[in-house]
């Protein structure tokens, strides 16, 4: 590691995350609330650790549940200073490698992993005889259901009969597809995703020393997103588990969204109950939403059994609108009409979108936006462009050697720096640069996360209330709020009524400044109401108060100007290329950048590390915000 003074990773925290990163407590769970900086106090955890010698990179695991999670951690604590040591990877990437290492330590042939259910269940006699092609998602999700459950198909059906498992189909048919995709599983020696967590965890059992060595190997664990644990991970814990645990949960009970998934909320909420002795620090502040999108998260959480103490640290904002429309063909054109007659700018800088929780309900809006010649956000690195067929053929490169020689071939076969192959190519080294061990599978998830290419085009994003989780937009729309869809129909117990409410908080919260929720009182020829979710608020009513003294910030000095105009200009930026600020550019960055003022893209490559071709690209505007006055 890098010299990195504590001190500077602290400096831009509030009071609550100073707390939850420099607490002396090896054990602590951190409740972060919706735009109270999660991401930020995880790394910012890890990097001060290691900085004060109470933890050794070395020995330290970072689990996500995505490898765009993990690829960006890896990402920010680079830009902090912290070396490639730190182990940080999803629950199954890390039980992947930890197995083939055993399979290569006890001379066994590896297991070839698929990820693809669907595509063997959807084969299998016992589901064709019974089922159709429709009910293949569902059973599929039931499976999956079962195996992050760590489920037999006979305690499963148990599970179904005692009311602590829903499902849609009889659960002896589900059984007898659990049954058969395991024996076909082991007939052609292959493994899924949930079953290389539950070798790993079995190993560890079976075999104390094995266990032994993940624990001295993994002496400090942090878990992001702990709301989405679902058993089988829980178990992959206790495995690393020791006398003296070094454990450091962080998530937001209020945005568990996956409980088809198998995850369990409880396991965060009830944490001092599993690990006795933790320290529990709550992030009550946040960051990103006026106060008037706060407060109507509270009205629709009201309902999950979430605790709601959390608050603005922002001014005042624009009224929460709620407007109902005739049918799905009123409320869309609403929709079109309202980012037709906004700011301009918001919709080239990608700061605007429309989320609903169906994909159905967003086809009319989309059709709208078209009808009135509105841009979509859309990307030109894929299928039929010059570079898609190039990245293709990196992104199935699945060893970092196999990598480094296709860069190669690749400037070798170039025709200039123009050529499709040199920016690809050079994009592929800076993506090595900060990931020595990648290979392209975590290439594409670099390239999906940082856009290296700026291949993004702006304009009005269109998602369904899931994909939306961990992004921000200036101004939301959301469609379709009313009976049948808001909640869904589906969720016909209570556990699966509070996380639909759960599912419209993560929505709301996912607008800045502006929120409009829209409904319909017809939709597909069927009377609606406008959701439940939304009962006991009223639009425009709530005086907001400014935020406590306490978070409003003093009059900045001449760099904290030129830091502000550099956040702006990043906020703008990352909204255009669809991602969170962070990913963009770390704080840690912006403060270089900010103190050195960088003249040139190569002094920017030399200064933050970015990489060639990311500095060229943000150069510019980088630049201008700090000519600004």
């Amino acid at each position: 590691m890098n010299e990195v003074d504590p001190a500077a990773l602290l400096a831009d925290l509030d009071a609550d995350q100073h707390r939850a990163v420099t607490c002396e407590s090896s054990l602590v769970a951190v409740i972060a609330g919706a735009g109270s900086g999660k991401t930020r106090v995880l790394t910012r955890r890890a990097a001060y650790r290691i900085a004060t010698e109470t933890a050794d990179a070395r020995h330290t695991l970072v689990l996500t549940f995505t490898r765009e999670a993990a690829g960006e951690l890896r990402r920010r604590l680079a830009g902090m200073g912290v070396n490639d040591q730190i182990t940080a990877g999803t629950f199954h990437s890390i039980s992947n490698q930890l197995l083939r290492q055993r399979w290569a330590d006890l001379d066994q042939a590896p297991r070839t992993v698929v990820d693809d259910r669907a595509r063997i269940i959807g084969g299998l006699r016992a589901f064709t005889d019974r089922a159709s092609a429709a009910d293949l998602p569902s059973v599929v999700d039931a499976i999956g259901v079962a195996s992050s459950r760590g489920l037999t198909p006979r305690a499963y059906v148990r599970a179904v009969r005692n009311n602590e498992l829903r499902s849609l189909h009889d659960p002896e048919f589900v059984a007898d597809v659990l049954s058969a995709y395991t024996e076909e599983k082991r007939q052609r020696r292959i493994v899924d995703l949930d079953d290389l967590i539950a070798l790993t965890i079995d190993a560890a059992e079976r075999d104390e020393t094995f266990a032994d060595a993940l624990r001295w190997r993994f002496r400090h664990v942090l878990v992001d997103e702990a709301q989405d644990l679902n058993p089988l991970q829980h178990r992959f814990l206790d495995v690393l588990r020791t006398g003296r645990d070094d454990l450091y949960l962080v998530g937001d009970p209020a945005q568990a969204i996956y409980g088809f998934t198998g995850s369990d909320p409880a396991l965060l909420t009830d944490v001092a109950d599993r690990f006795p002795g933790v320290e529990v620090i709550r992030l009550p502040v946040n960051h990103r939403c006026t106060p008037q999108v706060v407060e109507i998260g509270r009205v629709v959480l009201a309902g999950a059994e979430v605790d709601t103490a959390i608050e603005s640290a922002r001014g005042d904002g624009p009224t929460v609108r709620v407007s109902a429309h005739d049918d799905e063909a009123a409320e869309s054109a609403a929709v079109a009409r309202a980012i037709a007659a906004d700011d301009p700018t918001r919709l080239r800088s990608g700061q605007v979108a429309v989320l609903a929780r169906t994909h159905a309900t967003l086809a009319p809006v989309r059709a709208a936006l078209q009808a009135a010649g509105l841009p979509l956000r859309t990307r030109v690195d894929g299928a039929g462009t010059e570079l898609g067929p190039l990245l293709d053929e990196a992104y199935r490169l699945r060893e970092q050697d196999s990598l480094r020689r296709w860069i190669r071939d690749q400037h070798l076969a170039a025709e200039g720096d123009d050529d499709p192959r040199t920016t690809v190519a050079l994009a592929a080294n800076d993506f090595l640069r900060t990931h020595p061990t990648g290979d392209g599978v975590a290439f594409r998830a670099w390239v999906s996360a940082t856009d290296p290419f700026g291949t993004a085009r702006p304009g009005v994003e269109l998602l369904t209330f899931h994909a939306a989780k961990g992004r921000e937009w200036h101004t939301v729309h959301l469609v379709g709020c009313e009976t049948s869809l808001v909640p869904h129909r589906s969720a016909t117990t209570a556990a699966l009524k509070a996380e639909e409410a759960r599912l419209f908080y993560v929505s709301v919260t996912r607008a800045t400044d502006r929120l409009t929720v829209h409904w319909s009182e017809r939709r597909n020829g069927y009377q609606r109401r406008r959701t439940p979710l939304l009962d006991g608020f009223e639009p425009g009513e709530p005086v907001v108060l400014p935020p406590p003294p306490e978070l409003v910030g003093t009059q900045p000095s001449p760099r904290e100007s030129t830091l502000d105009r550099l956040r702006t200009w990043r906020a703008d930026a990352a909204r255009a290329n669809g991602l969170l600020p962070d990913a963009l550019v770390t704080d840690h960055v912006l403060s270089l950048i900010a103190t050195h003022r960088p003249s040139s893209p190569d002094e920017l490559d030399q200064l933050t590390g970015l990489g060639a071709i990311t500095s060229r690209r943000l150069f510019h505007g980088i630049d201008r915000a700090l000519q600004s006055h």
